[in-house]
C-alpha cells in the first residue's frame, strides 16, 4: 500500500483554465522565464510583476492586454490567500482607485514567477476549442440519457464521467512532466539529450506544489508535493537529497506517477461515498413533474477547505439553506431546472452547469463562480470572481472586485436572446456582513467591477464596449423567465449589456433567517450602497408606489367599490404568482 496519495488541485483545472493562447507553448514560456530571471528582483524573479508580464505578453507574444490581465487576475484569485490578506488587498485597491490611479493598482501586483508560468502552461490542458478549454467534456453527466436513467445508474454515470475528466488532467500532467521540468528548470535536460539524470532545484518542486497536492496516508492534512517529498522517510523515494538541496528528476517523476490518483475529496468520491442530504422540497403525490433532488455532501470526511456539496436533477424545487454543510464549501449545481436556490452561507467556489430557468441567490463566494452551458438564470451573489461560458439569457446581479470573464465561443451574435445582462448586487440578509468578513470580500462601489467584463471569443477578440453607463444599450421590451423575473433581452450582435436603472429592482429574500450578531453587526441594507443612478431609480419606484397608495386612499370609491377593487387586485396578483411559478416557491417555503 502506498504511503502517500497525490492529486491535482481541482481549482486550477475547473476554474483556472481560461483560453489556450497559441503562444502559451514551451518555447515561448521558456523565454518568459529567461526574461523574468534576467530582470531579477526588479519585478521578474522570484516574483513577477504585472508590468513585466504585460511587456512580455503584449510586446513579445502579441497578446491582447485584456487577455494578459485575465491570466494574471485569475492566477491571483486562485491563490490561497487568507481572509485578512484579501481584505488588505481590497483596501489597497480601494485607495488607489479612489485616488484615480488605476494603473498603479495593477503595477503593484506580483505573483510567484514559476507558479504563474506553470499556470500558463496548463492552459493547454483542454486545448481543443475555447468552449472546451473552459467547459471540458460532458461533466459530470456523461450523456443526455442521464436525465432519464435511474438514480443508481445516474450516480455511476456521473461518477464515471467525472473520473474520466480527472484522468484526462492527470494524463496531461504525467505525459508532459518532462516538459514541465524543462520549463521550470534552467539546467534540466531530458534523458534523450543527456546520458545522466538531471537534478531539479527545490524552487522547481515548490512550483509543482501549486498544482500537485496530497497527503500522507492515515493523516488528514493536505500538503503540497514539496512538503510531502521532503518528509524524512519519503526523501529517498521522491529523489530528494537533503545535503545537495536538489531532487533527481527521473526518481521524482516515477514517484509522482506512482502516487498520482483521483482527488479523494473531489466530485467522484463525493458521489460514490458522500452523505445524502434531505434538503429538497417535499413533493405531493399530484406533483408528478417534480424529480426528487439528489443532494450529496462529503463534509463528514473532507478537511476544511475541501468540503463539497453537490446538487443534481433538482426540478421544481425551492431550497433555502444557511448551513454548516455549506460554510467554506465548494457548491456544484448540475442539471437543475425551474427551481429557486437560496444558499446563504459563505462559500469557497460555486459551479452552475447545464441548469435552466433558475433563480440562484448565494452567500459571499471567496474564490470563483462559474456558469457553463446554462439558460435563463438569475444569479445574485457577491464573489471574488465570476466566469460565464456558453450561456444565454443570464442576468447577473453581482458585486466583485475583479472583472467578470465572458467566454463568447458558441454564443450566437445573431440571436437576440444570446445575452448576458450585468447589474449591481441587489439584496442583503442579516448575516451578510459577517459572511463577507469571513471570506475577506468587501463590497465597495469604488472597487466593484460588475459592469467591466472581459470578453474572450474564439479568435481572442476582447471588448469593453459597455464600461460606461453612457454606452448602455437601450433594450427592447424584455421577456421574463418563469422563475425570478430575469430580463433576457439584449441588443442584437452583443454578448452582454448593462441593465438600465429603469429595469433595476431590489430583490427581497422571501424567508426569515435566524440572526447571528457578532459585535452587534447585523445587515439591514446593501453594504456600500447602490450606484447613484440605480439608487435614484429605486427611490423613484418607491415614490411611485406611495403615490399609488395615496391615490387609492383619496379616491371617492364607495365601500363596495373598494372591496371589488381589492378583490380584483388580489385576483390579478394570485394569477401572476401562478403564471410566474412564484406560488410554488411560496408553498415550498411554508413547508
Amino acid at each position: 500500500m502506498s504511503e502517500v496519495e497525490l492529486w491535482l488541485h481541482p481549482d486550477i483545472f475547473y476554474y483556472g483554465i481560461v483560453y489556450a493562447h497559441p503562444k502559451l507553448t514551451l518555447p515561448y514560456l521558456k523565454k518568459v522565464v529567461a526574461y523574468a530571471k534576467n530582470k531579477g528582483k526588479d519585478g521578474g524573479y522570484p516574483s513577477l510583476s504585472w508590468t513585466v508580464w504585460k511587456h512580455m505578453a503584449v510586446n513579445k507574444m502579441l497578446m491582447k492586454e485584456d487577455l494578459a490581465w485575465t491570466y494574471f487576475q485569475m492566477f491571483y484569485t486562485l491563490h490561497d490567500f487568507t481572509a485578512n490578506e484579501r481584505l488588505e488587498h481590497a483596501e489597497l485597491q480601494h485607495q488607489m482607485l479612489e485616488s484615480g490611479d488605476a494603473k498603479s493598482y495593477r503595477s503593484c501586483m506580483q505573483v510567484p514567477t514559476l507558479e504563474f508560468v506553470f499556470f500558463l502552461y496548463l492552459q493547454q490542458a483542454n486545448k481543443v476549442s475555447l468552449r472546451r478549454s473552459l467547459v471540458g467534456e460532458e461533466w459530470p453527466g456523461a450523456s443526455p440519457r442521464s436525465c432519464i436513467e435511474s438514480p443508481s445508474h445516474q450516480n455511476k454515470s456521473e461518477a464515471t464521467a467525472n473520473m474520466l475528466d480527472e484522468h484526462k488532467h492527470i494524463q496531461f500532467v504525467v505525459s508532459h512532466i518532462y516538459q514541465i521540468f524543462e520549463l521550470l528548470s534552467d539546467d534540466f535536460k531530458s534523458q534523450e539529450m543527456s546520458n545522466q539524470d538531471s537534478n531539479l532545484s527545490v524552487d522547481v518542486v515548490k512550483a509543482l506544489g501549486y498544482v500537485i497536492k496530497g497527503r500522507i496516508m492515515k493523516q488528514t492534512n493536505v500538503l503540497s508535493v514539496y512538503d510531502i517529498a521532503t518528509r524524512h522517510r519519503l526523501q529517498g523515494k521522491a529523489g530528494y537529497s537533503r545535503s545537495a538541496g536538489t531532487f533527481t528528476a527521473q526518481t521524482l517523476e516515477r514517484w509522482i506517477q506512482a502516487n498520482l490518483t483521483d482527488n479523494p475529496f473531489g466530485l467522484t468520491s463525493c458521489i460514490t461515498s458522500g452523505t445524502r442530504l434531505k434538503w429538497n422540497s417535499p413533493a405531493s403525490s399530484s406533483e408528478t413533474a417534480r424529480r426528487k433532488a439528489r443532494i450529496i455532501a462529503n463534509s463528514s470526511s473532507a478537511p476544511t477547505g475541501h468540503k463539497l456539496v453537490f446538487f443534481t436533477q433538482c426540478s421544481n424545487q425551492t431550497i433555502a439553506r444557511q448551513s454548516a454543510f455549506l460554510s467554506g464549501s465548494y457548491v456544484k449545481l448540475h442539471r437543475c431546472q425551474r427551481s429557486c436556490f437560496y444558499l446563504l452561507s459563505p462559500l469557497k467556489c460555486a459551479t452552475i452547469e447545464k441548469c435552466n430557468r433558475m433563480t440562484i441567490v448565494l452567500g459571499p463566494v471567496s474564490t470563483c463562480i462559474k456558469l457553463v452551458n446554462c439558460q435563463d438564470i438569475l444569479l445574485i451573489a457577491p464573489c471574488q470572481s465570476i466566469t460565464v461560458a456558453n450561456c444565454t439569457g443570464i442576468t447577473l446581479h453581482i458585486a466583485t472586485p475583479t472583472q467578470p470573464i465572458i467566454l463568447s465561443d458558441g454564443m450566437s451574435t445573431d440571436d437576440v436572446e444570446a445575452s448576458i445582462v450585468l447589474a449591481p448586487y441587489n439584496t442583503f440578509y442579516s448575516n451578510l456582513e459577517i459572511h463577507l468578513a469571513q471570506v475577506g470580500l468587501p463590497i465597495s462601489p469604488q472597487i466593484d467591477q460588475w459592469k467591466n467584463p472581459i470578453c474572450i471569443s474564439n479568435v481572442h477578440n476582447l471588448s469593453h464596449n459597455h464600461s460606461r453607463l453612457s454606452d448602455v444599450v437601450q433594450p427592447r421590451s424584455p421577456r421574463y423567465s418563469a422563475v425570478g423575473d430575469a430580463p433576457l433581452a439584449a441588443e442584437k450582435g452583443k454578448f452582454y449589456r448593462i441593465m438600465t436603472p429603469a429595469e433595476f429592482y431590489m430583490f427581497s429574500i422571501p424567508f426569515q433567517i435566524s440572526e447571528t450578531m457578532i459585535n452587534g453587526v447585523t445587515t439591514s441594507e446593501i453594504p456600500g450602497g447602490l450606484p447613484e443612478e440605480y439608487s435614484q431609480a429605486v427611490k423613484a419606484k418607491q415614490r411611485a408606489t406611495e403615490r399609488w397608495k395615496k391615490a387609492v386612499k383619496e379616491s371617492q370609491m364607495t365601500k363596495e367599490e373598494r372591496n371589488s377593487f381589492q378583490q380584483l387586485v388580489e385576483e390579478k396578483f394570485k394569477q401572476w404568482l401562478t403564471e410566474s411559478g412564484n406560488q410554488r416557491q411560496i408553498d415550498d417555503l411554508r413547508k
